[in-house]
């Protein structure tokens, strides 16, 4: 592995030299000098219904107003600070919310071929629409609750640096001290009985906790290309099996589990790239992941996979329709040995079957139910996976009405994800959105098991200011 290590990085500084000796253009343009200060914003009011299955009847798991103030200052040559910051009070998912968050909350300080960066800010890398492997420096919430597609991102500490030794070449290099967790799509599901689970909430700030990425832009005449490496945390933990108790009391025993979402090290090779074809735009990107603790003994841990997405675009008046393929290869892939700890409903008969058995470790046994769950979560159940997704888009009426639908289907799992949405803009900075969530899957698969919460119709109200 290190020796895969020091070939990749050096790939990641060879090619953009040999790229330079190709470059024609001399000199670098710096904007003029200009002071700015900036104050912007919205203020957003929205609702999300859902229905009840238990009886059928509708109900509102979601409202909220909330506000997102920007500020800016800059002199467009020396120096950029930025901050976005945002308040939301309501609910969601029934649940009382009034939060405050820094989204993002940097400073830029400008050279004449580089920049470095500092503070709270979000990087996204990869060049594909709707699924990126190669981007692991932010975290994201994958149960947000808004209209804006965007707030899914959510920001990192961290430091950056990016040089500029040609218009056609950035190098880059991001340091991360913390780690700062993604929000899973199953945070908000009711959990078996006798099972809890405990999420991280807050920054882990323990110095072992550091990551790094590397990355190569190129530039050349009809196609821009990187090269990634990433080395440490990924933001979407995994889940642990931190306690576990048998009650047995009692004729039918009863076991109490608790799970711990925990961090897992990683490194990932990724290559992206970028062209166009007359009207179409073609982009697409490739990623290896090997991570540190893998064995398949260690529940939270996925296995090292191969993620490839090709993607195209095309725009004509006022239609722009986009489609993107994915898959991915399982290495090292074994079946799993036991269902799901969640997905499926606890057979307790069973559990005391196996119990009867001589030698039976039913400990380990949850650890694999818990392993099962992870490589569900992960789409790791089977060793090939293939998805593709389509969105389709157009701008009527001189730019006030934008219909949209969006769907996603992973061929191999059969989860089906819908996203019809309708913007209207009344006025300057004045947006009604009105859509919906459409979740399916078969039984026991990921959005089988977030359906209940997570399909909904939803309208919100924006006035930027």
């Amino acid at each position: 592995m290190i020796k895969s290590f020091k070939i990749f990085t050096g790939l990641l500084f060879f090619i953009p030299i040999l790229a330079l000796g190709q470059d024609t253009t001399q000199v670098l343009t710096l904007p003029e000098n200009e002071n700015k200060k900036i104050i912007y914003g919205f203020i957003r009011g929205g609702i999300y219904g859902n229905i009840d299955k238990s009886d059928d009847k509708p109900y509102i798991s979601t409202a909220f107003s909330d506000m997102g103030l920007k500020i800016e200052c800059k002199d467009g040559l020396l120096f950029k600070a930025y901050a976005d910051l945002r308040f939301r009070y309501g609910a969601e998912f029934l649940e009382p919310v009034s939060k405050f968050d820094i989204r993002e909350a940097y400073v830029r300080i400008n050279g004449k071929h580089w920049d470095l960066t500092t503070g709270q800010k979000i990087i996204k890398w990869g060049r594909a629409d709707f699924t990126n492997p190669t981007s692991k420096l932010s975290p994201q919430n994958m149960v947000s609750r808004s209209p804006d597609r965007e707030d899914m991102d959510m920001g990192n500490l961290l430091t950056t640096i990016k040089w500029y030794p040609s218009p056609s070449i950035t190098m880059e290099a991001v340091a991360l001290p913390y780690f700062r967790s993604s929000k899973l799509i199953i945070s908000p599901v009711p959990l078996p009985e006798n099972v809890t689970i405990n999420e991280i909430n807050s920054l882990i700030t323990d110095k072992k906790m550091f990551s790094y990425g590397l990355k190569s832009d190129i530039h050349l005449k009809g196609i821009d290309w990187s090269l990634s490496w990433f080395d440490g945390y990924d933001p979407m933990p995994g889940t642990a099996l931190t306690g576990f108790n048998l009650d047995l009391s009692v004729p039918i025993p009863v076991p109490e589990t608790e799970l711990t979402l925990k961090p897992y090290k990683l490194r990932i090779m990724g290559l992206d790239f970028e062209s166009s074809a007359g009207k179409f735009g073609i982009r697409g990107e490739a990623a290896w992941s090997d991570p540190y603790l893998f064995n398949d003994t260690i529940e939270y841990v996925p296995f090292p996979e191969i993620e490839w997405v090709a993607g195209i675009d095309w725009a004509s008046g006022v239609w722009r329709i986009t489609g993107e393929y994915s898959g991915k290869s399982v290495l090292d892939f074994k079946s799993a040995d036991a269902d799901p700890v969640i997905g499926t409903e606890p057979d307790y008969a069973r559990l005391a079957e196996l119990l009867l058995i001589p030698g039976f470790d039913i400990t380990e046994y949850v650890r694999k139910q818990v392993g099962a769950f992870n490589r569900l979560y992960n789409y790791q159940l089977e060793k090939q996976y293939h998805s593709a997704g389509l969105r389709i888009e157009a701008d009527l009426v001189y730019g006030k009405l934008a219909p949209s639908v969006f769907t996603q289907y992973n061929f191999t799992s059969h989860d089906l994800l819908i996203i019809p949405e309708l913007k209207y803009k009344p006025a300057d900075g004045v947006t009604i959105t009105a859509g919906a969530e459409f979740y399916s899957g078969r039984k026991g698969s990921l959005f089988d098991i977030v359906d209940d919460f997570m399909n909904c119709v939803y309208v919100g109200f924006k006035v930027d200011f």
